[in-house]
């Protein structure tokens, strides 16, 4: 796979004689709906198919995966014009395996509304290991405030993704709530009755897990913060629910603001899963 940047003056047609690959591939593999339009700094994909298959009548994606040894996923991976569906028709040509060796593995995670476009989410959920619904509001006395979920959770099991519910102290005008999550952080029967909801729900509804996103902490609730973490990593790791939280961006540990001072690298690193670091911060 090369990731190519357009240069002024680059055409599909250039670029691609320039890789040695069918322009169409370009097309697809990059989603382009006005592939006469490039515009410079504008990044491409391009990929090296090693094996492909072009698709007969009475095919479907099951019996041509069965057919060479892979799965319906690995196919969705492999042909991003797919979209996630299973719709396909004679002469199509499906790409079965690429050039090049894979250098290790990562973990891509996704958030999703529930009003997310169902078309945008199959599309994507192939790539992902973890789709976050968001979000679920944590409330001082331990109720949590449910959302209509819609199907996501059964989706991204479909696509071999791990659903994560978001928890979060947003109040009602859509704003964190740091009131909101310093209460909860000084009450342990609350926390306590948090988790076992948090169970409750993730066992009725299929989640795998939980990304905890608490934001404009009390900075004197640091270390609060982190036990509950903790807390929460003990009593749901024991029904093998994950639990990761979302970190904001610090450059360095002693960071001012009220974003980012509660949230220590250290402590809430050792008390979670996993994290995911809000770069977009």
């Amino acid at each position: 796979m090369t990731i190519y940047v357009v240069q002024p003056g680059d055409t599909l047609y250039t670029i691609a004689r320039q890789h040695d690959v069918p322009v169409q591939r370009i097309v697809s593999d990059n989603g382009l709906h006005e592939p006469s339009r490039l515009t410079p700094g504008q990044v491409l994909v391009i990929q090296y198919p090693k094996q492909v298959y072009t698709v007969q009548q009475g095919d479907t994606l099951g019996n041509i995966a069965s057919r060479f040894g892979m799965t319906v996923y690995e196919l969705w991976q492999n042909n991003p014009q797919l979209g996630g569906n299973d719709r396909i028709f004679p002469g199509q040509q499906l790409v079965l395996a690429y050039n090049g060796v894979k250098r290790g593995t990562l973990a891509v995670n996704g958030y999703a509304y529930p009003h997310i476009d169902l078309s945008i989410l199959r599309k994507t959920l192939p790539y992902l290991t973890y789709l976050s619904v968001f979000s679920f509001g944590a409330q001082p006395d331990g109720s949590i405030t449910y959302i209509d979920d819609a199907n996501l959770p059964e989706a991204a099991r479909e696509f071999g993704a791990v659903p994560l519910m978001v928890l979060t102290t947003l109040a009602e005008d859509g704003t964190f709530s740091g009131e909101r999550a310093s209460a909860l952080l000084h009450n342990p029967e609350a926390q306590a009755k948090l988790a076992q909801n948090l169970i409750n729900y993730m066992s009725q509804r299929g989640y795998g897990g939980v990304d905890v996103d608490f934001e404009y902490i009390p900075p004197a609730d640091r270390e609060r913060y982190a036990a509950f973490i903790a807390m929460l990593r003990c009593e749901l790791g024991k029904h093998g629910y994950t639990v990761m939280v979302a970190l904001a961006p610090k450059t360095f540990a002693g960071q001012k603001g009220l974003l980012y001072e509660a949230h220590d690298y250290a402590l809430l690193g050792q008390a979670a899963d996993d994290i995911l670091l809000m770069t977009y911060e």
